[in-house]
């Protein structure tokens, strides 16, 4: 304690002092600054990374939740659903008047060059068939996604009246399962046995 006191006593009279601060003294003082300097710089980077993580996360889970309307609203009125396969659902959009197609495929990141497997949209022109198609898009536009995140779901199926997606989850070229959820059903509004 008492040289604490004595070392602000010192301090005080160096700067009553109309000297200058010596060439030592200076010195420790542009180290001290330099190490404090140091540490907050190392801690920049960590900050910044932690920061991305959490974008990151938010966005995947802003995506799921979109998709997963998109979904509810596009099939919650969907008539005569026939289960393909596994990954794949046809309807009848009493909206549009058209038949659609719902199925897990590829898409070409044109600018990335990569090819990711993801929830696809298909209308079709002819009411009645499937022989006149339209084109096949993204079921969430890329516009809607950040980050060049993507929805897929493992498989699909449909009984009395209910449509469960499995594992349906966010991805990004690179990463899996940013965001996910077990199960997602939907229940056809108006379906009867």
């Amino acid at each position: 304690m008492m040289s604490a006191r004595k070392t602000v006593k010192t301090i005080g009279r160096k700067l009553n002092n109309k000297g200058a601060f010596t060439l030592a003294e200076t010195l420790v003082a542009v180290l001290i600054l330099l190490m404090v300097s140091s540490i907050v710089a190392a801690g920049i980077p960590v900050a910044k990374n932690a920061c991305e993580k959490v974008v990151l996360t938010s966005n995947a889970e802003l995506l799921l939740s979109t998709t997963i309307s998109t979904l509810r609203n596009e099939l919650g009125t969907a008539q005569g659903v026939v289960r393909v396969d596994d990954t794949t659902l046809t309807y009848f959009n009493e909206n549009i008047g058209a038949t659609s197609k719902i199925t897990i495929g590829p898409y070409e990141y044109a600018d990335l060059g990569k090819t990711v497997n993801t929830i696809l949209y298909q209308r079709y022109a002819a009411v009645g068939g499937m022989s006149a198609q339209s084109d096949v898009v993204r079921l969430i536009s890329r516009q809607a996604s950040t980050d060049d995140l993507y929805p897929t779901y493992d498989s699909v199926t449909y009984e009395d009246g209910v449509i469960t997606f499995s594992n349906l989850k966010v991805n990004q070229p690179g990463r899996q399962g940013l965001a996910g959820r077990p199960t997602v059903s939907i229940r056809v509004i108006g379906y009867s046995r």
